[in-house]
């Protein structure tokens, strides 16, 4: 490929640590430039990129993303500072998200409030955290006094955003280092969010050449088109579910498409909404297809302004022990 590329394993993955160590590694060899370990539940984001760490040499490490409700930013700070120490300052950026409402509320018992204001307390409790000097702070949520200097040396390591709305790409844009977009995608929205991210920070003065932009993309690849995208159509619909997507549907055509497969699947309905997941749909919202229609999709992401895909690969319908030759297959289909 020549470019820049991410390798992602999201925390519900059923696959075993030690594939995805073994998966890293190939992608280390490919010259993949990150891993960027996902957290929800499940998997520990940062204990598994420690076990990563140990086990590669030069591949960059991220996350995409931590959801801020279910961890303080000194946690999140802690953890970025010894994991880069541990893999000799491989750390690239850690990507902070609200995460999903109704999986936040129902899993961990805690309400989502106030978001922007706490992503911009996190943002820079965490920047301060990791510069190098005792740090105070005084905010809404965070207020403290001469927290320990937490590293010798002011840290390399970026700040994104995962955003969809307007909203939280402007705050991007005034005090991050970049974005992280979520798993479904188009050029309109693309090009959309980064021009909203962009000119939020050219009204802080900010330089928008150094910003990272990156998005997860869902992944799928096969010998027969068909079957890539019956893969990736698993995967199209756990996105279109979550209401925090709505900024980027609303640019498709498929609105009234989502309101009828959300319906089905709130009566319980699973493989009738799987069903009006269209082939369309997939096709517009996923990179899926033969291993040249996949190749010509990501290079398509960086014409649109993206500066590192992170890859999601399509794995819903294999059984465990198949998921590890999946990602290897998709490693060497994207290999420089």
């Amino acid at each position: 490929m020549k470019k820049r590329l991410a390798l992602t394993f999201f925390s519900v993955l059923k696959m075993p640590v030690s594939d995805m160590i073994f998966c890293t590694a190939e992608a280390e060899r490919a010259d993949f430039e990150y891993v960027s370990v996902a957290e929800s539940f499940y998997r520990d984001a940062s204990v598994l990129s420690a076990a990563i760490a140990a086990n590669t040499t030069k591949i960059k490490l991220g996350s995409s993303l931590y959801p801020i409700p279910t961890r303080t930013p000194f946690q999140i700070a802690m953890a970025a500072a010894t994991l880069n120490e541990i893999s000799n300052e491989r750390v690239g950026f850690i990507g902070l998200g609200v995460g999903y409402r109704a999986r936040i509320e129902q899993y961990f018992g805690l309400k989502i409030k106030n978001s922007l204001c706490k992503m911009k307390e996190y943002v820079e409790v965490i920047q301060g955290l990791l510069s190098a000097n005792d740090f105070s702070y005084k905010g809404k949520y965070f207020d403290f006094q001469d927290f320990p200097k937490l590293v010798s040396e002011p840290s390399n390591i970026s700040i994104l955003i995962g955003a969809s709305g307007d909203k939280m790409l402007r705050l991007a844009g005034k005090i991050a280092d970049g974005i992280i977009l979520n798993s479904i995608g188009t050029e309109q929205y693309f090009k959309h969010a980064i021009s909203v991210l962009n000119n939020s920070a050219r009204e802080a003065d900010k330089d928008t050449k150094s910003f990272e932009i990156a998005s997860s993309v869902i992944f799928s690849v096969a010998d027969k088109h068909e079957d890539a995208i019956d893969t990736a159509r698993h995967d199209v619909l756990f996105y279109v579910l979550y209401p925090e997507l709505d900024p980027l549907i609303e640019k498709t055509p498929y609105m009234q498409n989502v309101a009828e497969i959300r319906k089905a699947n709130s009566k319980g309905e699973s493989r009738e909404a799987l069903s009006l997941i269209s082939n369309d749909m997939v096709e517009d919202l996923s990179i899926s297809g033969t291993q040249k229609e996949c190749r010509d999709k990501i290079r398509k992401l960086y014409d649109y302004g993206i500066t590192l895909p992170i890859i999601r690969v399509s794995v819903k319908p294999f059984k465990e022990n198949e998921r590890k030759d999946v990602f290897l297959r998709a490693i060497e289909v994207l290999k420089n």
